[in-house]
């Protein structure tokens, strides 16, 4: 795990982010953030550097939305710091002054902050009031220069809310609920028109509560690393596009702006450099300027949407706001193609292509897998492809098979797939799966028990290794054995000119050869690990092997056989 605006020097861990272009003249032309983190450890300063990273994000954010508090700003907040120094005083009220002495002392009390907030206001002195100002601004995630008039506005709105504030709590010491705020600034604080306005005391930011939702998931393993993951950076997008506020500071608009720049976001933006470093508007504005830059997928941007929506849903059930404003601000485009042409097939001439090239007829070493020589190894590069194609099953199915998951019954081989109830331990992940249909019973086809699969799955058990395939590592932030496999094989099939096709496109070709086999449509969805539909899905209690055995062998290619795959 690393943190890009991390650096190291000399020993030492510096944070260091440079400035949007757009908002130097706002920080007086300073051109970076940097901030020493001294000698923490590795994980510490990641950990540090994280937290850094979101505050500057928001602090970005603020100040390019928020360069200047309006008038009505200023009321608003002056309204509520005002609605909310009576209420303070209203509890108090209910558990002291039980006698005479008390009465007079708090009535005292009361007059002595009205008249000392009226001579602050009469020589225009607002230092009183900043810090209280500047823990509005921040309540909101408003960024506003404490030089600026605004800040000083402000300040005086607050002084103006105090004094009001304390001369209705001496009233209210005497028994008179009747005096109303004079101040024409506060005239609706008090009012049925202000209350249903007025916040909740003691809501979590957004970033507070999301810690709790994310948490939550996790806890319920409603989600994956892989999840969490994206998780994360949902809330590091969202905060940058929306700021940190406390929850029912959001709108509908927020969530319409931020859907908005994930459409104009550009694709691989942490991974080429032109693009690193950059604020969200630049990136926007980067691929308005260049229309031939890709942008996100419609897939990443609706992950992204739903996780927000998901977590305003969440904030609605656990009594935080009223609605979720975030509910079908997304709408994906509709599809331009049939479902069954979004991904191609292997071609005949394509699978003949690859089982005709170095891996399978001779590489010349096994680094140098693409050129042509006399290496062959039955290795997961392999076997991967071959099983790929005969069976029915995802890429991550096959790679976290474990020995033990090859089993035999009634001289039936077969894939035992299944989950873990657990996430492993340390050194082997948990068995992982799309969903409950998933896991099945899938025979081996008679073209893998030819090429001498059983032989191979032998002699992993005699080393007494643990996985089918030894030499893959989990990888990614879902720990997926699959993860540098798909990358190698990507590189693999391009390097011998096979385009256009990938190896989920494997698992396509098996589906449909089924169905041209005329295989019955619940023993397919049995085989592939699909929900067999409707009322017949529910009564139905599936196949036995002996039929799932029949139907797998039924997957045929004209001109594919074990003379084609292996080398004489």
């Amino acid at each position: 795990m690393s943190n890009r605006f991390l650096r190291s020097v000399g020993g030492r861990r510096i944070f260091r982010r440079r400035i949007p272009t757009d908002l130097i003249d706002r920080f007086g032309g300073q051109r970076e953030i940097v901030r020493s983190l001294g000698a923490l450890p590795h994980a510490e300063a990641i950990a540090k550097a994280r937290r850094l990273t979101v505050a500057t994000d928001r602090l970005f954010q603020m100040i390019a939305r928020k360069p200047e508090l309006d008038r009505e700003q200023i009321a608003e907040l002056a309204e509520e710091f005002f609605a909310e120094l009576v209420e303070d005083f209203d509890r108090a009220r209910r558990r002291d002054f039980s006698d005479i002495d008390h009465l007079e002392q708090a009535q005292h009390s009361a007059d002595r902050r009205a008249d000392g907030a009226m001579e602050l206001l009469r020589f225009n002195d607002t230092s009183a009031a900043a810090e209280a100002a500047q823990a509005l601004l921040e309540a909101h995630g408003i960024a506003v220069d404490r030089a600026s008039p605004a800040f000083a506005d402000l300040s005086r709105a607050v002084l103006r809310a105090y004094a009001e504030a304390a001369r209705i709590q001496a009233a209210r010491v005497g028994g008179d609920y009747t005096v109303r705020p004079s101040d024409p600034l506060l005239a609706r604080a008090l009012t049925a028109e202000r209350q249903p306005q007025r916040q909740k005391k003691g809501l979590p930011t957004l970033s507070e509560a999301w810690g709790r939702f994310s948490a939550e998931k996790i806890k319920a393993s409603s989600w994956r690393p892989s999840m969490a993951h994206d998780a994360e950076q949902a809330l590091a997008l969202f905060t940058e596009s929306a700021g940190d506020r406390r929850l029912d500071r959001y709108e509908r608009t927020d969530v319409s702006s931020f859907v908005a720049m994930l459409q104009a976001l550009p694709a691989h933006r942490s991974k080429k450099p032109a693009f690193k470093g950059k604020s969200l508007a630049e990136l926007v504005a980067m691929t308005k300027a260049d229309p031939s830059l890709e942008t996100l997928a419609p897939k990443t941007v609706k992950k992204y949407a739903n996780l927000v929506s998901s977590f305003f849903g969440w904030g609605v059930a656990q009594g935080y706001i009223r609605e979720n404003i975030a509910s079908a601000v997304y709408r994906a485009p509709k599809r331009t193609v049939r479902r069954n042409e979004e991904r191609d097939a292997w071609s005949g001439e394509q699978l003949k292509t690859l089982f005709s090239s170095p891996l399978y007829q001779g590489a010349k070493s096994t680094t140098r897998r693409s050129e042509s020589g006399a290496v062959v190894v039955r290795d997961a590069d392999w076997w991967l492809p071959v099983l790929g194609l005969f069976h029915p099953c995802r890429l991550e199915e096959l790679a976290q098979l474990r020995v033990e998951d090859v089993k035999e019954q009634d001289g039936i081989l077969y894939f035992d797939i299944h989950a873990d109830d657990s996430d492993g331990d340390d050194k082997v992940p948990g068995r992982r799966l799309k969903s409950l249909a998933a896991v099945r019973k899938v025979p081996v086809h008679h073209v893998a028990l030819e090429l001498g699969f059983q032989e191979y799955v032998a002699e992993r058990r005699r080393k007494g290794d643990v996985m089918l395939w030894p030499e893959l590592e989990p990888g990614g932030i879902a720990q997926r054995y699959g993860f540098a496999y798909s990358k190698r094989f990507g590189r693999y099939r391009k390097a011998v000119g096979l385009d256009g096709v990938d190896f989920h496109s494997l698992r396509h070709n098996s589906i449909t050869a089924l169905v041209q086999s005329q295989v019955h449509p619940d023993i397919i969805s049995a085989l592939s690990g699909h929900e067999v539909p409707g009322e017949r899905g529910r009564y139905s209690k599936g196949a036995d092997l002996p039929d799932l055995k029949t139907a797998i062998d039924r997957i045929m290619y004209p001109g594919i056989n074990v003379a084609v795959i292996a080398k004489p």
